[in-house]
């Protein structure tokens, strides 16, 4: 991977971000390590949250769990063959917790270790919706991990539209991506833009299938196996909702 490597392209998958953790270190590697613990805090502050952890608790628990996979590359003995990575992840941080209590010695805020910096208020704000819809654990957990990949997926879309000078295309076009509940119609954002309604529902058309084809990338990238794509996709849509 080169040092110009962004968030959204790890090497080849985030598989390959975690088995080459006991690796020597490199700078664009640990730019892609961090990237991975930005993109999937939340569903670990979540699962904090809904074990029964104080906000301040489940920020020390995901930040310690977090600071030692930066530091110490220590998720046991990952390899693909188990599985999909949303679930490795949930299970690697439900064991990290059960030791944690076992040795009462939570990473404490401000105690010298390294830490990423995250949005944890933001985080408390999305789990307490959560709450409030009543989910399970698991559905909570799966629903943030879902969202997070949509969003990484906004992401790349918006950048791509940007590198090719269109951005204010896809600022006038997103809304699509949320349904059409919300959205005006095409020939009502097309007056506005001065545009057909059969060039915007050509334009809508394309902004959909090229989310489509950004999310797969980022759903491929956390499974050992691509034949599985399009089930977690159907999976993860479900657990979006």
């Amino acid at each position: 991977m080169s040092d110009a490597a962004t968030s959204s392209s790890f090497p080849e998958t985030h598989w390959s971000v975690v088995i080459q953790l006991r690796s020597a270190s490199e700078p664009a590697r640990q730019r892609a390590l961090e990237a991975l613990c930005e993109q999937y805090w939340q569903p670990l502050y979540a699962l904090a949250r809904f074990a029964g952890r104080s906000p301040h608790d489940a920020e020390d628990l995901a930040q310690g769990f977090l600071t030692r996979l930066l530091e110490r590359g220590d998720l046991g003995a990952p390899t693909p063959d188990r599985g999909r990575f949303r679930t490795f992840f949930q299970a690697a941080f439900r064991n990290y917790m059960i030791d944690e209590a076992r040795r009462e010695n939570r990473l404490k805020r401000g105690g010298g270790e390294r830490a990423i910096p995250l949005d944890f208020a933001a985080g408390e704000r999305r789990v307490q919706q959560t709450l409030a819809d009543g989910a399970t654990p698991a559905a909570a957990y799966d629903r943030l991990w879902a969202s997070t990949l949509l969003q990484h997926a906004v992401t790349a879309l918006r950048k791509k539209y940007e590198q090719r000078g269109r951005l204010p295309t896809f600022t006038a076009l997103a809304v699509f991506l949320d349904g059409d509940s919300l959205a005006p119609s095409y020939a009502e954002l097309g007056a506005r833009l001065g545009q057909t309604e059969n060039t915007i529902a050509a334009q809508v058309s394309r902004l959909r299938r090229e989310f489509r084809e950004a999310l797969r990338r980022e759903v491929a990238a956390t499974l050992a196996d691509p034949g599985e794509t399009e089930e977690e996709m159907r999976y993860l849509l479900r657990a979006a909702e």
